[in-house]
């Protein structure tokens, strides 16, 4: 006698993805990087609102002068800090795990890397253990996580 199955593939990819911790990770990833953009713009609204009435183009340089200093400050704080690429890293990961493919290890590593040498030069805060955190859940989906077809992924096989 014949079996039907009744679970589709795109019901079993959704609940594999869900069990990923790459998954977590780059959700955290993509709420971590969206919260630091957003709120470090609004948290400097007063300086954004002198930029874009004094002109959008030029107006932040590398060696700014002191009365330029707070629009270079509010530049790095928000579009010009790691808020972006952290967004940009997480959507990507997400992709990859909803589509059922692997998060390669060497993200993991880098990411829990330079959260070290963050926390090791300006202090261990909440930013710096929620990117350890991050980069902790890409190693373990790495490194015990499967792919759709129920194989494992070994922390080296790319």
């Amino acid at each position: 006698m014949r079996t039907i199955e009744t679970t589709s593939e795109a019901t079993t990819a959704t609940r594999f993805r869900w069990r990923d911790p790459a998954t977590w990770g780059g959700i955290l990833a993509l709420g971590g990087g969206l919260f630091h953009t957003v709120v470090a713009g609004f948290m400097r609204q007063d300086v954004w609102a002198r930029i874009f009435d004094e002109g959008f183009f030029n107006t932040v340089t590398l060696d700014p002068t002191p009365d330029r200093l707070p629009m270079a400050e509010a530049f790095w704080l928000s579009p010009g800090s790691f808020g972006v690429p952290l967004l940009l890293l997480g959507g990507l990961v997400v992709r990859h795990t909803r589509r059922g493919e692997r998060v390669p290890a060497w993200l993991g590593s880098g990411v829990v890397a330079w959260a070290v040498l963050l926390g090791l030069l300006g202090g261990f805060d909440a930013g710096t253990m929620i990117l350890l955190l991050i980069g902790a859940l890409f190693l373990t989906g790495a490194w015990f996580g499967k792919n759709l077809h129920g194989r494992g992924r070994g922390i080296m096989s790319e």
